[in-house]
């Protein structure tokens, strides 16, 4: 019987964590659409190549973060489906941890190239290498447990 409170827990919690992933996802969309229009209106105007650089490095920022939010979205769609430990859950979980490690190795190098050839004073940060590598962990360990289950599962 605990087993099955706690499924409808996780189901709960999933619908709630699906509105909040839509809504990122919207936010990260409009995000898109204002930096497009910004990178557009910076180099139709003759704007200089710091600019340019800052603004198309934002774009290239929000592309990566709607990709992130994606993944996590469908990863909370298929809990809410009751789809809890299945191994296309467990991808979409491992998916979105590579993506953000994608993120921040994007992220570090444009750091680094405004800092060295653009005189930009942007810091880096390793928060992003932190939480991917956190949740490419928990990816391999719901990987790792849906095995044990199998197997344990096979020899009874």
């Amino acid at each position: 019987m605990k087993n099955f409170q706690n499924k409808d827990k996780i189901i709960k919690a999933s619908r709630q964590l699906c509105v909040l992933a839509r809504v990122t996802l919207a936010v990260w969309i409009i995000g898109l659409a204002m930096f497009l229009v910004l990178t557009i209106n910076v180099t139709t105007n003759g704007g200089n190549s710091r600019s340019i650089y800052l603004t198309g490095g934002g774009l290239i920022e929000m592309l990566f973060a709607i990709m992130i939010t994606l993944n996590f979205l469908q990863f909370f769609n298929r809990l809410r489906k009751g789809e809890l430990f299945d191994a296309p859950t467990i991808g979409c979980l491992h998916a979105a941890g590579r993506w953000w490690l994608a993120y921040w190795m994007m992220d570090f190098a444009f750091c680094a190239i405004g800092n060295k050839w653009f005189e930009t004073q942007m810091t880096y940060t390793f928060g992003g290498l932190f939480t991917a590598m956190t949740v490419i962990f928990v990816a391999w360990l719901l990987k790792e447990a849906q095995d044990l289950q199998e197997e344990q599962a096979l020899t009874v």
